[in-house]
């Protein structure tokens, strides 16, 4: 929190808004998705912001002798880092993100049914996500060791931080509890077939002898299928289902149809910068085969056509959704994806976007 206030100093108590309870629920969303945004922009701001030397602590020899590497606590803080960045944050933002605002969007809907104890009841949910996509991108980093030396040193296995064993331990961690908190929630049938069809999916993407990753045409599939598809619907029908609505809604309609085309340009784009270790691996993506520029351009124009299709949406459909947020929540990313050049950081640029609709998404 004080982090939060060193972005924005404000006291966390302006954020909320006194009102009755039908209300006071898009006030209530609007809210906690400010407090999230805030949190997003500054986890971003933050790698940007260079250490400064005069800023350094000094510290007493007890000090400096209790904080020595072979301490139990030391030992303790690397653990935890090296484990949040195995995580890919990246990614993990992606997820908190999308399940808040799909949540989000289901009270904005149904304000009637907003209580307190309903957010309570669904902070395990987010918990349960939160996993399985730890699951995703671990299982995937384990099983990439030998090409992440060559394209991503810097993940905690490669660079010694992470043994693999920890590994596993986390792997079996997240898949366990993920299902445990499921079932102390008492998710239905479907709702668990789902969570538990995002982890197949993601256990075939990276392990032998599925390892869809090898495949450039099952890459494109899975990973919007896993992502788009999967993910929001499932959020969307856990929502629903335990508040007793109908699940049909055009708001996921549309955001899934949206999601799951993003991802298509995300899939292709994600390996840009393993170009070498793919080659070594003899793993032919779309980039290793088609080249860089040409993936770049592909990936926007596709992005393109799904901001036109949003709007498009908007027009036809006007009274499930506001034209006058849609149409500057779209074609202003639209028109910041053209200017930004195709760089390194194209890819995390773009996750940047997919979090902006999500945020958009509860008022759109």
């Amino acid at each position: 929190m004080a982090l939060v206030r060193y972005l924005m100093p404000i006291d966390s108590r302006e954020l909320l808004v006194k009102s009755s309870r039908v209300k006071g629920c898009n006030h209530l969303v609007f809210n906690g998705l400010a407090l999230v945004f805030v949190i997003y922009v500054h986890d971003h701001a933050c790698a940007q912001v260079e250490s400064d030397d005069s800023n350094i602590p000094v510290f007493t020899d007890a000090q400096f002798k209790s904080a020595s590497p072979n301490s139990a606590f030391d030992k303790v803080l690397r653990f935890g880092s090296a484990s949040y960045k195995f995580t890919r944050p990246y990614a993990q933002h992606e997820a908190i993100i999308s399940t808040i605002c799909i949540f989000a969007r289901v009270l904005v809907e149904n304000p009637q049914v907003f209580k307190w104890s309903v957010l309570f009841k669904a902070f395990p949910g987010l918990i349960a996500v939160m996993l399985a996509y730890a699951y995703y991108n671990g299982i995937n980093q384990i099983y990439d060791v030998d090409i992440d030396r060559l394209n991503k040193p810097y993940l905690p296995i490669p660079a010694g931080e992470l043994s693999l064993q920890q590994a596993w331990f986390l792997m079996i961690f997240d898949v366990l509890v993920g299902l445990l908190i499921l079932r102390l929630m008492n998710a239905d049938l479907i709702t668990t077939s789902l969570y538990c069809l995002g982890l197949i999916l993601g256990t075939f993407y990276s392990t032998p002898p599925f390892r869809f990753k090898e495949s450039s045409v099952a890459t494109v599939i899975v990973i919007p299928l896993i992502t788009g598809i999967i993910q929001n619907i499932g959020v969307f029908y856990a929502a629903t289902a335990s508040l007793g609505l109908p699940f049909w809604s055009p708001s996921i309609v549309f955001i899934t149809t949206f999601v799951t085309v993003f991802f298509v340009p995300i899939s292709l784009i994600k390996d840009l910068t393993d170009v070498e270790g793919d080659l070594k691996h003899n793993i032919w993506t779309f980039t290793v085969t088609y080249g860089h520029k040409n993936i770049v351009a592909v990936s926007t124009g596709i992005l393109l056509l799904n901001y036109i299709g949003a709007i498009a949406a908007a027009i036809y459909m006007p009274q499930a959704f506001k034209l006058n947020l849609m149409l500057p929540a779209h074609s202003l990313p639209a028109t910041w994806l053209l200017i930004q050049e195709a760089c390194a950081d194209f890819f995390q640029f773009l996750w940047k976007l997919l979090g902006l609709e999500f945020l958009l998404f509860p008022f759109m």
